[in-house]
């Protein structure tokens, strides 16, 4: 039997459990819509990653995914070198890749799959002495890293937004800014910064447009660097994230590279996707037009 026109791989822990809850709500839509499909449990991201390279192997020139932007990320590890087009099925804790690139909801996700346009998209890739990944959304180390070890950490699960707000004042009240040196297609700066961030696309973190302005199609990596700023100063300029208006704050410098590599003098943990990569250094890359993505209408990380 010929593999199926689509082929969903889904990790029912994404979101908390949230994608267990919606595979029915999603095979409903997929059958409503005439697209044949087979959908497949993932165990681990590992498997995750290893069912969407089987599926395209197997000849499937649709594969989706089911989960939130770790799922995504490791659905772009697995589809790294082949033709298969990614349809995106958002149901994360957070989903801003899926909203970059015109996803709201399943619904959207299935008309998109059905009948919408696919775009090539670029990929990063991040390595550090642990591991060599790709991510399509936004990596990060420094304070921002050590907030996501705080927020796995977390017993209680407040919704993406307060999960990370938590993380964020438990945080803040012990970090201490490491120095940075960080070589960006060449031109190094360096200095005491909170974080840097690494976007290939807009958001993170449940809203949080950390690299507004980035695009997936520009061939090119957006950088936010964050100098050291005192615990009240960067607690007032922080909601100003949510709104993307942080890259005019007089500590905020913006830049944009094919090439980016980052050392520090003290052990930084590098994430990408909201998955752990390693710590640095660490290098990123931009692999132009790497993955061929289902997009909806007004998606704004395509320009």
């Amino acid at each position: 039997m010929g593999a199926a026109p689509l082929v969903v791989v889904a990790n029912p822990a994404a979101g908390n459990g949230k994608a267990g809850t919606v595979i029915g709500k999603l095979e409903h839509l997929l059958t409503e819509a005439a697209i044949p499909h087979e959908i497949a449990l993932s165990s681990s991201g590992h498997d995750l990653e290893e069912r969407v390279r089987a599926a395209a192997a197997g000849g499937a020139t649709r594969v989706g995914c089911l989960g939130g932007d770790g799922t995504v990320g490791l659905a772009a590890n697995g589809l790294s070198g082949t033709e298969a087009r990614l349809a995106v099925f958002p149901s994360g804790t957070a989903d801003d890749f899926a909203h970059s690139i015109g996803l709201r909801n399943l619904e959207s996700a299935v008309r998109a799959c059905a009948d919408g346009p696919t775009v090539r998209i670029d990929t990063a890739k991040v390595t550090t002495r642990d591991s060599t990944r790709r991510y399509v959304a936004v990596a990060s180390c420094g304070f921002d890293s050590e907030v996501n070890e705080a927020a796995n950490a977390m017993s209680m699960r407040i919704g993406s937004t307060g999960t990370y707000v938590a993380a964020l004042v438990k945080t803040l009240s012990r970090f201490t800014p490491a120095l940075f040196t960080i070589d960006i297609d060449g031109v190094v700066r360096s200095g005491a910064h909170m974080l840097v961030a690494i976007g290939n696309s807009t958001s993170y973190g449940g809203g949080m447009k950390v690299t507004p302005n980035a695009s997936v199609v520009d061939g090119q990596l957006d950088a936010c660097m964050l100098a050291a700023l005192g615990k009240g100063a960067f607690l007032r300029a922080f909601p100003r994230v949510f709104r993307g208006t942080h890259v005019t704050h007089p500590a905020v410098t913006m830049a944009r590279g094919k090439r980016i590599h980052i050392e520090t003098d003290r052990h930084v943990m590098v994430y990408a996707d909201g998955e752990r990569v390693g710590p640095t250094p660490a290098t990123f890359e931009v692999e132009p037009s790497s993955l061929s993505v289902f997009v909806g209408p007004n998606a704004r990380a395509v320009r």
